[in-house]
């Protein structure tokens, strides 16, 4: 027979019930935080399935990290408004949540994409051909404009970029790159930075940017160390001389495989490209 006027559950069932177990509940009624709605002359605690609701909202609290201790001195005083200025606290900690948790999916498919990238590459020594290939459109966040080879400046630009970039978190994964001036290079002037860049997925308007133009890029590979890349530069402009085509204004280089790729850098991969005009 039913003791109570209203039907009740044991404590495991309501555990099952909630997909909590025993511990959990036990351990809530005696720090007043979630109690049973009765308990017998022998200590049996019960509960009804009205209080699933308020057992669940705890759990979720509880989940998003809000501590026991603020979610209890919710529960003691509990009326409307503070539960609507508290789930709209929490509302606001789990859009935050979520935006950092697409951020790291982000960065796990971006890694995912250069790996594959480099998987299906011939190298001949340790360049590929020249290809052709087509590129979207893309955002860079850039450092200030260099326009030079020295070594401690551009240390320090490319420490700073990647500081600015991490704490703007903006870093999709994309290792950073560099865009180097074409008519320097044409020159032999291998050694001489404009930017140093990180690929961004959308436009980023509140900070420094440049357009990589959509279009035909000439794109080689190299593999090895990354500053090697003088024959490169040679087998990039020998195809605008043979075709008899015009390079843009910058080649970007960016990291294919670098060292969270592989440990030797020998394995490294570097994509060199410039735009076709």
């Amino acid at each position: 027979m039913q003791k109570f006027n209203i039907p009740c559950i044991k404590t495991g069932d309501f555990a099952k019930l909630c997909n909590t177990n025993k511990r959990t509940l036990i351990h809530y009624d005696e720090i007043k935080l979630f109690s049973p709605a009765y308990t017998d002359e022998n200590g049996y605690r019960y509960y009804t399935e009205s209080q699933c609701d308020v057992f669940f909202t705890i759990t979720c609290l509880k989940d998003i990290g809000m501590p026991l201790k603020e979610i209890k001195t919710y529960i003691d005083n509990r009326n409307p408004k503070d539960l609507k200025s508290l789930l709209l606290l929490q509302q606001k900690k789990v859009q935050q949540e979520l935006e950092h948790l697409q951020r790291i999916q982000q960065v796990i498919q971006t890694k995912l994409n250069l790996v594959h990238a480099g998987e299906h590459l011939t190298f001949h020594e340790r360049l590929t051909n020249v290809y052709v290939e087509e590129h979207p459109l893309e955002y860079l966040v850039v450092s200030r404009r260099l326009d030079t080879s020295d070594h401690e400046t551009l240390f320090n630009a490319i420490c700073q970029h990647i500081s600015y970039c991490n704490h703007q978190k903006v870093n999709t994964g994309h290792p950073h790159g560099a865009m180097l001036p074409v008519d320097s290079l044409r020159q032999e002037n291998q050694d001489i930075y404009a930017h140093f860049f990180t690929k961004v997925s959308s436009i980023p308007n509140e900070h420094p940017y440049k357009i990589k133009p959509a279009g035909k890029y000439a794109v080689i590979y190299l593999k090895g160390n990354y500053y090697d890349a003088a024959q490169s530069y040679k087998e990039l402009f020998a195809f605008f001389d043979r075709t008899h085509q015009t390079p843009g204004e910058f080649c970007y280089k960016e990291a294919v495989w670098d060292e969270l790729t592989e440990a030797d850098e020998e394995n490294y991969v570097t994509k060199i490209s410039i735009q076709i005009i």
